[in-house]
């Protein structure tokens, strides 16, 4: 089988089968055509099968590899199909609960090109739709990688890539993750661990809905959501209304932090909160995405969707 622009991993798991038309749409929408989606399912009942069989129908590009319920995330599993089966030159990654804007693997590509292992801008999206940003880690900062057992998280599943070549040559992979400790973080580390090249974009690509700690909202909660923004996706204005609440986001972030360091300091506190500015940094971060917005031109009203035209398999 010929190689592919890049393999999208979207694990899944019990009966979650009802948001993988909206997530894997989003995979199957993107700028970049050659793709594949990679399914994994960890334990999944018979109607989600039936989804993923067809979806897999509907575009040659869906495959799914069923498993049986592992351990924690079913890692053991998404190790397998990646070095079994995964065709792709880079490997991005989706929840079964987010979404992807139309150019997420086209920007992980690109800052790809020159790194190993990456992310887009981190961001949250809460439940009144706004962007909020959670203390992540700013891995091209010395100071913050090097106090990096201080934040419990690195980057979530949904913003993350790597190369291939990457994957290949860590001791490990994917494998089975010690209890109290977040599966996906567990997997970054290796990659800095092993010295991989660390590339980052503050352009906004991808919409993630964390609702609670795990497993957090019913499949059923969870679908109402991601129908809304699934409608919205289909603006061509839609990437520049994410660029402006993250903007905002970024913002209230920013003034945040500000008046709790000064409220440290009038406690006799440091001054800052912590090395690597985050104040700052929103600031910069903010002036970054308005550029990249400006250089990019807007989608085009009518685009048909990516996966239409696709030879459907049998």
């Amino acid at each position: 089988m010929a190689d592919v622009r890049a393999s999208i991993v979207v694990p899944t798991t019990g009966d979650r089968g009802p948001l993988l038309p909206h997530s894997v749409g989003s995979a199957l929408a993107q700028t970049v055509d050659d793709v594949e989606v990679l399914v994994i399912g960890d334990g999944i009942d018979e109607a989600t099968r039936d989804v993923v069989r067809e979806l897999g129908r509907a575009d040659e590009r869906v495959r799914c590899f069923e498993f049986a319920k592992d351990a924690r995330r079913g890692e053991l599993n998404r190790h397998a199909v990646l070095t079994e089966h995964a065709r792709g030159r880079i490997v991005t990654y989706l929840c079964d609960r987010d979404l992807y804007l139309p150019g997420h693997v086209e920007e992980l590509e690109r800052v790809l090109a020159d790194a190993d292992f990456g992310h887009t801008l981190r961001f949250r999206v809460a439940e009144d739709g706004t962007a909020t940003f959670p203390r992540y880690p700013d891995l091209l900062h010395p100071d913050e990688r090097a106090r990096l057992d201080r934040s419990p998280y690195l980057a979530p599943l949904t913003f993350v890539g790597h190369t291939m070549a990457a994957y290949r040559a860590l001791p490990h992979g994917w494998r089975t993750t010690p209890a109290g400790t977040a599966t996906d973080r567990y997997m970054w580390e290796q990659f800095l661990a092993a010295g991989a090249r660390v590339g980052v974009s503050h352009r906004p690509t991808a919409l993630t809905f964390k609702r609670g700690d795990h497993p957090g909202w019913s499949t059923q909660q969870r679908l109402v959501e991601l129908e809304d923004w699934s409608a919205r996706l289909r603006s061509p204005t839609v990437e520049r209304e994410v660029v402006e609440q993250v903007i905002a986001g970024l913002e209230r972030r920013r003034l945040e932090l500000e008046r709790r360091a000064w409220a440290r300091s009038l406690e006799g506190g440091a001054d800052r909160l912590l090395p690597g500015d985050w104040g700052e940094r929103a600031v910069r971060v903010a002036r970054d995405v308005r550029s990249r917005l400006r250089r990019r031109p807007p989608r085009q009203e009518g685009r048909p969707p990516r996966q239409e035209g696709r030879p459907t398999r049998q």
